[in-house]
């Protein structure tokens, strides 16, 4: 009684006229504390009388019946209330995994706004239809509240299997929810939320096709190999395993991703028990109070080092010359990388003359390959030709068919600039041909994704889907080998047996595993281009989810021109979205790393971007001010296309009329 009284009223008893009809109510009820509150509730909210609703209710409830029933009377007579979008979002809400589940997260599964959704969401909470944790800002329902809803919806299976299909989108939303903050104070609080969702999942229900089993088969294997969410063993080994079966024969290569995946942590827990979990990596007592053992990054670094100390105890001794030739090379490349051209060029050319004095003809093409990309960049067009001519047929002369195919590559890129697509795209399939009869996978992936931006800017949307696909799908194989090597290395038995006992464990040797933690950057790419191709078809929320792929690699590789690139391109997607707040932070991001880079131009984009999205939310101060800022530095940069730009909003700035677009905060599925 006192729990209604004080649900319903407010008070420790109930008023003196509703005595009589409250016991009648809490008999009629079965004494169940769930039915109670959610009638008290009800009777606050509506100010119906405790006669008025037990009147109403009378030929349903029967005090003897099953709880279940007496629940599932009280629990339509409240949604009857609330209206058909709390419906709507209390199935949701049942149908995802029985732990807190953000808002964003419940509004994928309903196929709502984030907006749309906070609404139905408060009632619920308000009706003591489901709960709300303030800590973590994430919703749950009750077990039984949980039955009652799935009961009354099971018997529809059009409804039914719509739920689960918007489950099964929610679950991707979630990683996009939990990777969005990566590297800020609550993204290990978002990364905890995840692994409970995840592990609580209940696959079972997904198992039909027509309720979404391919999109949970990706959100599983991305769950346990992009992100990391610190999940148990076991519960990887589950999630990898449900996910092949979901995957099935439809979705070959996703299945075959998947058993990588899960016998990569199979080995890793047999190497955690044989060796402890860092086996021979030596990781340092910082490294290890940095994250977890197992933690990609300390692994990378420490099996970087490992790889070059072990490649250069291997390697043939040099003479000063050339290992200075080389040393040059490599200098070079970086500042290429970097953008400094004056200097890369120095470094290019005392290398190509080192080179040619120490008569090393492979040292000389790979120099020229640098020179002609240096040249293409300055706009020397001719001379880049010349170059990598000149390379090509030092490799040819060396059946050197990796370098051949580094110099086509390098010679497509060349004739995209000179306007000659045919011509690019037979460099690239000739390219790819040598790759392949040279088992070169990261070199394979590399040309298909040129080649993808190929079909992209000539309209090909099919082809470079394609391209884009199976260059993911390699760079994902080729990520699962270096994470089951990182975290379970080849014991000493191994290594002195050599390659019989790699290739059964499918061991990298050092110099292929060196090469395979380079593939970072083409891998990010290739997500950003992905997303790209996404956008252009209009499904924005996998481009969203393709671009936080690409951020969360770029920072893996320490790439923060990438990352600043791929945080403008995914606040812009936001932008367009009406997703202001999260684009804002995408903006702020890429403008402290293009800060910290020097970069002006990069900064003049974002700052115009900014002020941009600040026009439409009506604050036209900040706007002015970041519009002002984006001159000066496209001014700085000799950018007279964006100082005219933004010469035209400055002028009419203050003449705007706009209504402010609303903010929201909708997070793709």
């Amino acid at each position: 009684m006192s729990a209604l009284s004080q649900g319903a009223w407010g008070t420790d008893a109930p008023p003196a006229a509703e005595v009589q009809w409250a016991y009648a109510l809490v008999a009629a009820l079965g004494y169940l504390p769930a039915a109670i509150e959610i009638a008290a509730a009800t009777l606050r909210r509506t100010g119906m009388s405790a006669e008025a609703y037990l009147r109403k209710n009378a030929t349903h409830l029967d005090p003897g019946g099953p709880g279940d029933e007496i629940l599932g009377v009280v629990f339509g007579d409240a949604l009857e209330s609330l209206g058909e979008d709390a419906r709507g979002v209390v199935q949701a809400l049942a149908v995802l995994p029985a732990a807190g589940v953000p808002l964003e997260v419940v509004a994928a599964a309903a196929g709502k706004p984030a907006p749309s959704a906070a609404r139905p969401l408060q009632l619920l909470v308000h009706g003591r239809l489901a709960s709300l944790d303030q800590a973590t800002q994430t919703y749950r329902v009750t077990p039984l509240v949980r039955a009652v809803a799935c009961k009354e919806v099971a018997g529809d299976a059009e409804r039914w299997d719509a739920l689960h299909r918007g489950a099964a989108d929610a679950m991707q939303a979630l990683l996009f929810w939990t990777a969005a903050v990566e590297g800020r104070p609550e993204a290990a609080m978002r990364r905890r939320v995840a692994a409970e969702v995840f592990a609580a999942l209940d696959i079972a229900p997904f198992r039909d096709g027509a309720r979404g089993a391919d999109v949970l088969a990706r959100a599983l294997v991305d769950a346990c190999t992009v992100l990391d969410l610190g999940l148990p063993t076991e519960v990887q080994q589950r999630l990898l395993d449900e996910a092949a079966r979901l995957a099935g024969d439809a979705l070959p290569e996703l299945g075959a991703r998947a058993l990588a995946a899960l016998e990569g942590t199979r080995r890793a827990e047999l190497a955690s028990k044989r060796r402890g979990t860092f086996g021979t990596l030596r990781a340092t007592p910082a490294a290890r109070e940095r994250g977890r053992p197992g933690h990609r990054d300390v692994l990378r670094k420490a099996v970087r080092a490992n790889a070059q100390r072990a490649a250069a105890r291997s390697a043939p001794v040099e003479d000063d010359a050339l290992r200075g030739a080389k040393e040059l090379l490599a200098r070079g490349a970086l500042r290429l990388r970097e953008g400094a051209l004056e200097a890369a060029a120095s470094d290019c050319g005392e290398a190509l003359a080192a080179f040619e004095a120490a008569g090393d003809g492979r040292g000389q093409a790979t120099a020229l390959l640098l020179d002609g990309e240096l040249r293409r960049r300055q706009g020397d067009l001719a001379a880049a030709s010349r170059d990598l001519e000149r390379a090509l047929s030092v490799f040819r002369a060396a059946s050197d068919r990796t370098g051949e195919a580094m110099g086509l590559l390098a010679r497509g890129n060349l004739r995209l600039d000179q306007d000659d697509a045919q011509g690019a795209a037979s460099d690239y399939g000739c390219a790819l041909t040598l790759l392949r009869a040279c088992r070169d996978r990261p070199g394979e992936a590399n040309v298909l994704k040129v080649r993808g931006d190929l079909c992209f800017r000539e309209g090909d949307l099919t082809g470079a889907a394609r391209d884009y696909d199976r260059a993911l799908y390699i760079l994902e194989g080729v990520e699962e080998r270096v994470l089951s090597q990182l975290r379970a290395p080849p014991g000493g038995a191994e290594e002195r047996r050599g390659s019989s006992a790699r290739a059964a464990r499918e061991i990298l040797p050092q110099a292929e595993l060196l090469r395979a933690l380079g593939c970072e950057q083409t891998h990010a790419r290739t997500w950003q281009a992905r997303g790209d191709l996404r956008l252009r078809e209009r499904q924005t929320a996998l481009a969203a989810r393709d671009y936080g792929n690409a951020i969360l690699l770029y920072r893996d590789n320490g790439d923060r021109r990438g990352e600043a690139a791929a945080l403008k391109a995914r606040g812009d997607l936001r932008r367009e979205r009406g997703a202001l707040p999260g684009a804002e932070r995408d903006y702020e991001d890429a403008l402290r790393l293009f800060e910290a880079l020097g970069d002006g131009a990069g900064q003049a984009a974002v700052l115009k971007a900014r002020a941009d999205l600040r026009c439409e939310r009506g604050d036209t101060a900040g706007a002015a001010l970041d519009y002002t800022r984006a001159l000066a530095l496209f001014d700085a940069t000799g950018d007279p296309v964006g100082q005219t730009s933004v010469k035209s909003v400055l002028t009419s700035i203050s003449h705007r009329e706009d209504s402010p677009r609303p903010a929201t905060a909708a997070v793709p599925r």
